[in-house]
């Protein structure tokens, strides 16, 4: 143990108690008024050239840091976020509903207010429909989840352009001018899969079936591109067939399921998207089941663990997702600085035991 000095102990301690600077400590220093003061710290104009900068020489002077929260409290600010999301009542959107209306009441005693507009999933055109509407515009911030298409990154653009601050949820759009993404890493969530997948294969012998729900959603082609690159740097003996697109819909995953099982020795599948109830109906009954790994710890997906129909389940958390996007669009409305890794959302892998 080192012993310190009981002057620089005393010291220390004084010096963590000293009263933060205030909005009256810099309007004494910058010899104007608090209403001045208030007006340049708020950006509200109106004040000469040369009071502001007085004022903001004082800000340095000072060591004043404004405390925006309180300064929106005080003045009754209200934020309204909108979270853009596609229609489906089931699955992982359904979970993120859930987590939505959760937040809202957690967040009402800050006068935050979370909206909900519904799209057609993987549908550009409607999509671009809901960006364009004319409440969107009054919206405090963007989160959405989006197809990667010229058209949806125009209205990004337009709005950022406006001053609306945008998000990408769950699927990122990296070459839009979005201020940020919150969700996992989807590359490393496909290595993930795959690298469960040819351990729990074993040395089995077959070929492994990918079930994504669109192409066009860059969360889906980043994981199908994350497995694609394990299997085949190390597992390059089993058959990887090509992706095929379920639409996140259980009649077309079950349908593709069905033909895939009738054309091939299946040692695993994955199931990139949603749509898993179409994929656990048509494998019942049949006599050999493959490797089953899935995404998001839906009832599902839950209850498939629980008996043994689904191996592996990739989850990110819903509620994590939620608050990230609200703390970030909060930031952005308020012109504060965030961190470039504020939305990143970690990876949990579930099996039976671990439920």
């Amino acid at each position: 143990m080192i012993d310190v000095p009981h002057n620089l102990m005393a010291f220390r301690g004084e010096e963590n108690h000293l009263p933060r600077p205030t909005i009256h400590d810099v309007a004494r220093t910058a010899r104007v008024s608090l209403a001045t003061v208030d007006r340049v710290l708020n950006k509200r104009g109106g004040v000469a050239e040369k009071s502001v900068r007085k004022v903001e020489r004082a800000v340095v002077e000072t060591g004043y840091i404004r405390d925006v929260s309180a300064a929106n409290l005080s003045r009754g600010r209200e934020y309204r976020f909108t979270f853009i999301l596609p229609d489906s009542a089931t699955g992982f959107v359904a979970l993120l509903r859930d987590a939505l209306t959760q937040e809202q009441a957690r967040f009402k005693a800050d006068k935050v207010q979370l909206d909900i507009v519904t799209t057609s999933a993987f549908e550009i055109t409607a999509q671009v429909e809901a960006l364009r509407r004319r409440n969107i515009r009054n919206s405090d911030g963007i989160a959405l989840i989006a197809s990667e298409a010229p058209e949806v990154q125009a209205e990004i653009a337009r709005l950022t352009t406006e001053g609306v601050p945008v998000l990408t949820l769950v699927s990122d759009l990296p070459r839009s001018s979005r201020h940020a993404y919150v969700g996992p890493d989807n590359v490393v969530a496909g290595r993930t899969a795959a690298t469960f997948m040819g351990r729990f294969v074993g040395t089995s012998e077959g070929a492994i079936l990918m079930i994504a729900g669109s192409l066009a959603a860059r969360d889906h082609m980043e994981r199908v591109m994350g497995f694609r690159m394990v299997m085949t740097e190390q597992f390059p003996r089993l058959a990887l067939l090509p992706a095929v697109q379920g639409f996140d819909t259980a009649d077309t995953v079950k349908d593709l399921t069905r033909q895939a099982l009738g054309a091939h020795s299946l040692a695993g599948i994955y199931a990139v998207g949603a749509g898993t109830r179409g994929l656990l109906a048509a494998l019942k009954g049949h006599p050999h089941r493959p490797i089953i790994i899935a995404h998001e710890l839906t009832d599902t997906n839950r209850g498939a663990l629980l008996t043994g129909e689904i191996d592996l389940v990739i989850d990110q958390n819903p509620a994590a997702e939620v608050q990230a996007a609200i703390t970030l669009m909060r930031d952005l409305s308020d012109q504060r600085p965030i961190t470039t890794n504020g939305g990143a959302i970690p990876l949990s892998i579930f099996v039976r035991e671990n439920i």
